[in-house]
Protein backbone atom coordinates (compact mmCIF):
# COMPACT_ATOMS: atom_id res chain seq x y z
CA UNK A 1 0.00 0.00 0.00
CA UNK A 2 1.29 3.50 -0.64
CA UNK A 3 2.28 5.78 1.62
CA UNK A 4 -0.27 8.71 2.29
CA UNK A 5 2.13 11.96 3.13
CA UNK A 6 -0.03 14.29 5.85
CA UNK A 7 -1.42 17.75 4.08
CA UNK A 8 0.74 20.48 3.86
CA UNK A 9 -1.02 23.28 5.05
CA UNK A 10 0.66 26.24 2.74
CA UNK A 11 -1.35 29.48 2.76
CA UNK A 12 -0.94 32.12 0.36
CA UNK A 13 1.08 35.07 2.67
CA UNK A 14 3.61 32.17 3.26
CA UNK A 15 3.92 31.51 -0.18
CA UNK A 16 4.57 34.73 -0.83
CA UNK A 17 7.16 35.06 1.75
CA UNK A 18 8.94 32.57 0.59
CA UNK A 19 9.16 33.92 -2.78
CA UNK A 20 10.30 37.18 -1.35
CA UNK A 21 13.29 35.66 1.01
CA UNK A 22 14.13 33.92 -2.13
CA UNK A 23 14.19 36.90 -4.16
CA UNK A 24 15.83 38.94 -1.37
CA UNK A 25 18.43 36.12 -1.16
CA UNK A 26 19.06 36.56 -5.40
CA UNK A 27 19.14 40.23 -5.57
CA UNK A 28 21.16 40.38 -2.43
CA UNK A 29 24.08 38.02 -3.87
CA UNK A 30 23.83 39.40 -7.19
CA UNK A 31 24.48 43.06 -5.95
CA UNK A 32 27.04 41.61 -3.46
CA UNK A 33 28.72 40.27 -6.64
CA UNK A 34 28.91 42.78 -8.87
CA UNK A 35 29.79 45.44 -6.50
CA UNK A 36 32.69 42.92 -5.36
CA UNK A 37 34.26 42.69 -9.17
CA UNK A 38 33.67 46.07 -9.69
CA UNK A 39 35.54 47.12 -6.49
CA UNK A 40 38.23 44.53 -7.58
CA UNK A 41 39.51 47.51 -9.75
CA UNK A 42 39.09 50.08 -7.70
CA UNK A 43 39.34 49.35 -3.44
CA UNK A 44 41.88 47.41 -1.74
CA UNK A 45 41.37 43.77 -0.89
CA UNK A 46 41.22 44.92 2.97
CA UNK A 47 38.70 47.58 2.51
CA UNK A 48 36.50 45.11 0.22
CA UNK A 49 36.42 42.96 3.10
CA UNK A 50 35.18 45.23 5.58
CA UNK A 51 32.25 46.96 3.25
CA UNK A 52 31.27 43.37 2.67
CA UNK A 53 30.56 42.54 6.31
CA UNK A 54 28.91 45.80 6.68
CA UNK A 55 26.40 44.88 4.12
CA UNK A 56 25.89 41.35 5.52
CA UNK A 57 25.65 42.63 9.01
CA UNK A 58 23.00 45.53 7.67
CA UNK A 59 21.37 42.29 5.48
CA UNK A 60 21.01 40.54 8.47
CA UNK A 61 19.77 42.87 11.04
CA UNK A 62 17.01 45.08 8.51
CA UNK A 63 16.03 42.89 5.78
CA UNK A 64 13.82 44.23 4.03
CA UNK A 65 14.90 47.50 3.90
CA UNK A 66 18.26 45.56 2.24
CA UNK A 67 15.62 44.21 -0.13
CA UNK A 68 14.17 47.84 -1.07
CA UNK A 69 17.37 49.54 -1.24
CA UNK A 70 19.02 46.45 -3.78
CA UNK A 71 15.98 47.06 -5.83
CA UNK A 72 15.79 50.42 -6.30
CA UNK A 73 19.86 50.22 -7.40
CA UNK A 74 20.06 47.84 -9.81
CA UNK A 75 16.70 49.41 -11.24
CA UNK A 76 18.34 52.67 -11.20
CA UNK A 77 21.71 51.54 -12.26
CA UNK A 78 21.16 51.51 -16.16
CA UNK A 79 19.63 54.99 -16.34
CA UNK A 80 22.70 56.13 -13.98
CA UNK A 81 25.21 54.75 -16.24
CA UNK A 82 23.09 55.97 -19.46
CA UNK A 83 23.20 59.78 -17.89
CA UNK A 84 26.56 59.43 -16.97
CA UNK A 85 27.77 58.48 -20.25
CA UNK A 86 25.30 60.98 -21.35
CA UNK A 87 27.26 63.68 -18.88
CA UNK A 88 30.71 62.31 -20.51
CA UNK A 89 29.65 62.95 -24.25
CA UNK A 90 28.66 66.02 -23.89
CA UNK A 91 31.67 66.84 -22.17
CA UNK A 92 33.60 65.46 -25.08
CA UNK A 93 31.53 67.12 -27.52
CA UNK A 94 32.08 70.39 -26.20
CA UNK A 95 35.53 69.80 -25.69
CA UNK A 96 35.43 68.51 -29.52
CA UNK A 97 33.97 71.38 -30.38
CA UNK A 98 35.93 73.86 -28.31
CA UNK A 99 39.42 71.62 -30.18
CA UNK A 100 37.87 72.52 -33.48
CA UNK A 101 36.63 75.83 -33.05
CA UNK A 102 39.92 77.19 -31.35
CA UNK A 103 42.39 75.36 -34.43
CA UNK A 104 40.09 76.78 -37.17
CA UNK A 105 40.59 80.34 -35.45
CA UNK A 106 44.39 79.38 -35.12
CA UNK A 107 44.58 78.19 -38.70
CA UNK A 108 43.01 81.99 -39.77
CA UNK A 109 45.38 83.87 -37.22
CA UNK A 110 48.50 82.07 -38.29
CA UNK A 111 47.75 82.80 -42.02
CA UNK A 112 47.19 86.21 -41.10
CA UNK A 113 50.54 85.94 -39.10
CA UNK A 114 52.70 84.26 -41.44
CA UNK A 115 51.59 87.04 -44.43
CA UNK A 116 52.57 89.71 -42.04
CA UNK A 117 56.32 88.36 -41.11
CA UNK A 118 56.45 87.66 -45.11
CA UNK A 119 55.85 91.54 -45.30
CA UNK A 120 58.31 92.47 -42.49
CA UNK A 121 61.24 90.12 -44.06
CA UNK A 122 60.93 91.59 -47.54
CA UNK A 123 60.64 95.13 -46.16
CA UNK A 124 63.51 94.24 -44.42
CA UNK A 125 65.96 92.65 -46.64
CA UNK A 126 64.67 95.61 -49.09
CA UNK A 127 66.32 98.13 -46.04
CA UNK A 128 69.53 95.83 -45.56
CA UNK A 129 69.80 95.95 -49.42
CA UNK A 130 69.31 100.39 -49.63
CA UNK A 131 71.74 100.39 -46.88
CA UNK A 132 74.53 98.48 -48.52
CA UNK A 133 73.69 100.05 -51.92
CA UNK A 134 73.74 104.00 -50.08
CA UNK A 135 76.98 102.72 -48.05
CA UNK A 136 78.51 101.87 -51.47
CA UNK A 137 77.43 105.10 -53.22
CA UNK A 138 78.84 106.67 -50.33
CA UNK A 139 82.05 105.39 -50.07
CA UNK A 140 82.14 105.91 -54.16
CA UNK A 141 81.32 109.61 -54.01
CA UNK A 142 83.62 109.96 -51.31
CA UNK A 143 86.54 108.43 -53.83
CA UNK A 144 85.28 110.49 -56.66
CA UNK A 145 85.72 113.90 -54.67
CA UNK A 146 89.17 112.81 -53.45
CA UNK A 147 90.29 112.38 -56.83
CA UNK A 148 88.69 115.31 -58.12
CA UNK A 149 90.51 117.43 -55.67
CA UNK A 150 93.81 116.28 -56.11
CA UNK A 151 93.13 116.85 -60.28
CA UNK A 152 92.23 120.49 -58.91
CA UNK A 153 95.54 121.28 -56.60
CA UNK A 154 97.71 123.85 -58.13
CA UNK A 155 101.39 122.34 -58.61
CA UNK A 156 104.09 122.47 -56.34
CA UNK A 157 105.91 125.41 -58.11
CA UNK A 158 102.56 127.45 -58.50
CA UNK A 159 102.24 127.18 -55.00
CA UNK A 160 106.02 127.77 -53.97
CA UNK A 161 105.27 131.25 -55.86
CA UNK A 162 101.87 132.11 -54.35
CA UNK A 163 103.50 131.23 -50.75
CA UNK A 164 104.12 134.21 -48.86
CA UNK A 165 107.61 135.16 -48.49
CA UNK A 166 109.70 136.39 -45.24
CA UNK A 167 111.68 139.64 -45.66
CA UNK A 168 114.89 138.89 -46.19
CA UNK A 169 113.82 136.56 -49.61
CA UNK A 170 112.09 139.46 -50.72
CA UNK A 171 115.08 141.82 -50.08
CA UNK A 172 117.56 139.39 -51.47
CA UNK A 173 115.27 138.71 -54.90
CA UNK A 174 114.98 142.57 -55.39
CA UNK A 175 118.55 142.91 -55.24
CA UNK A 176 118.88 139.86 -57.55
CA UNK A 177 116.41 141.73 -59.52
CA UNK A 178 118.57 144.94 -59.79
CA UNK A 179 121.79 143.37 -60.39
CA UNK A 180 120.32 140.79 -63.32
CA UNK A 181 119.23 144.69 -64.61
CA UNK A 182 122.18 146.20 -64.25
CA UNK A 183 124.50 143.71 -66.10
CA UNK A 184 121.84 143.87 -68.71
CA UNK A 185 121.91 147.80 -69.18
CA UNK A 186 125.75 147.47 -69.44
CA UNK A 187 125.53 144.97 -71.72
CA UNK A 188 123.82 147.06 -74.04
CA UNK A 189 126.17 150.42 -73.42
CA UNK A 190 129.21 148.23 -74.76
CA UNK A 191 127.38 147.03 -77.43
CA UNK A 192 126.01 150.62 -78.25
CA UNK A 193 129.87 151.89 -77.96
CA UNK A 194 130.88 149.03 -80.50
CA UNK A 195 128.49 149.73 -83.20
CA UNK A 196 129.48 153.30 -83.04
CA UNK A 197 132.75 152.16 -83.62
CA UNK A 198 132.30 150.68 -86.38
CA UNK A 199 130.63 153.32 -87.94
Amino acid sequence: MPKIQPAQDESLVGTVFSNLIRARNFVTHQTAAAVDTTCQYVTSPEYRTRTHDNVRRFHNERPLLTVFLAIQFALTFIPSLLFLGYIASTVLVAFGGALIFSLFWTGIGLFFFSCALLATGAIGVFLFISFIVFQRAVHLLNALTSTLSQGARPSQKQEEREQPLPKAEKILRIVDVKQEDGHTQNGTEEENVNRDKEL
